[in-house]
């Protein structure tokens, strides 16, 4: 048993969930005979069984990682575009998920990166299907490519706004990968602290679920509360959207900053920072 307290559990974060209420499960089988043991075993967890060979199964699973992928990245670029010509890429998505014929599932909001493990899997099958067969492929590699460029926004706007980033204070809020885990790895914001830090800049991060950081992150402080980490800050980045920083007192907060610039990627906090005067809040898809 996990209490919903334990290191553990936030580790483990929303697979258990997950694991336990799934919409469906994809099996892949070799003997019809082995279906009625499967069944029996996934029913209390889902509903839907759905039988094919194990080829299949495994092609369902990283072409469906490959799907999702490929929307968030178009979204993405949409974004980059709005940025670009003054049109607001939320506004753009509301118009996009009204056209009947576009399930409104798949047009997400933008988003800084994806996970590695959403197009890692298809690049891979891409690239041994052309050595094998000949056989080219371009969609798939480009999400890649296109996550990889989109992956550094936050230290790209950073920059812009603010210029030589050497000797300014950043403050970064959330540091663990995601919400409802302590992890670490493959964080986008341990990134943006290595990005910061080689620019010079002097990093400070706050995260509710963080107590100590890894070594490669020595030279950053990690504050204990939020006022401490904004404390004379330049700019401060949303990178884990952890609930606490929603309830924060930002009136208080923000004129202990040097400059109330917010990078906040996903307008994480944009109804919290509305009320309060001078903010400059830079999201995805915003010129």
């Amino acid at each position: 048993m996990i209490s919903p307290a334990s290191p553990e559990n936030l580790r483990l974060g929303k697979a258990i969930g997950a694991f336990e209420k799934a919409e469906r499960a994809i099996v892949g089988i070799r003997s019809d005979a082995k279906k009625p043991v499967l069944e029996e075993l996934f029913a209390p967890f889902t509903p839907q069984i759905i039988f094919m060979r194990t080829e299949s199964a495994e092609m369902v699973k990283h072409a469906l990682n490959s799907f999702l992928a490929l929307s968030i990245t178009f979204i993405n670029e949409v974004a980059g575009l709005c940025e670009c010509t003054g049109a607001d890429a939320k506004e753009v998505s509301i118009g996009l998920k009204s056209e009947a014929r576009i399930d409104p599932r798949l047009i997400s909001v933008p988003v800084v990166h994806l996970p590695a493990a959403r197009w890692r899997a298809m690049s891979s099958h891409s690239r041994n299907s052309r050595k094998r067969n000949g056989e080219k492929i371009f969609v798939i590699p480009a999400i890649k490519h296109s996550n990889d460029l989109h992956r550094g926004w936050a230290f790209r706007r950073l920059q812009l706004r603010l210029g030589e980033l050497r000797g300014k204070k950043i403050s970064v809020l959330g540091l663990t990968y995601t919400t409802n885990t302590d992890t670490l790895r493959r964080s986008a914001a341990v990134e943006l602290c290595r990005q910061l830090l080689a620019a010079g800049a002097k990093v400070s991060v706050f995260d509710p679920a963080v107590k100590t950081l890894p070594i490669e992150l020595n030279s950053v402080s990690l504050a204990g509360e939020i006022t401490v980490a904004l404390t004379g800050a330049d700019a401060v980045a949303i990178c884990t959207e952890w609930p606490q920083f929603r309830q924060a007192a930002w009136a208080k907060i923000i004129p202990t900053m040097r400059q109330p610039v917010f990078v906040d990627a996903n307008r994480f906090l944009e109804k919290e920072l509305k009320s309060v005067p001078g903010v400059e809040h830079l999201s995805v898809g915003r010129s």
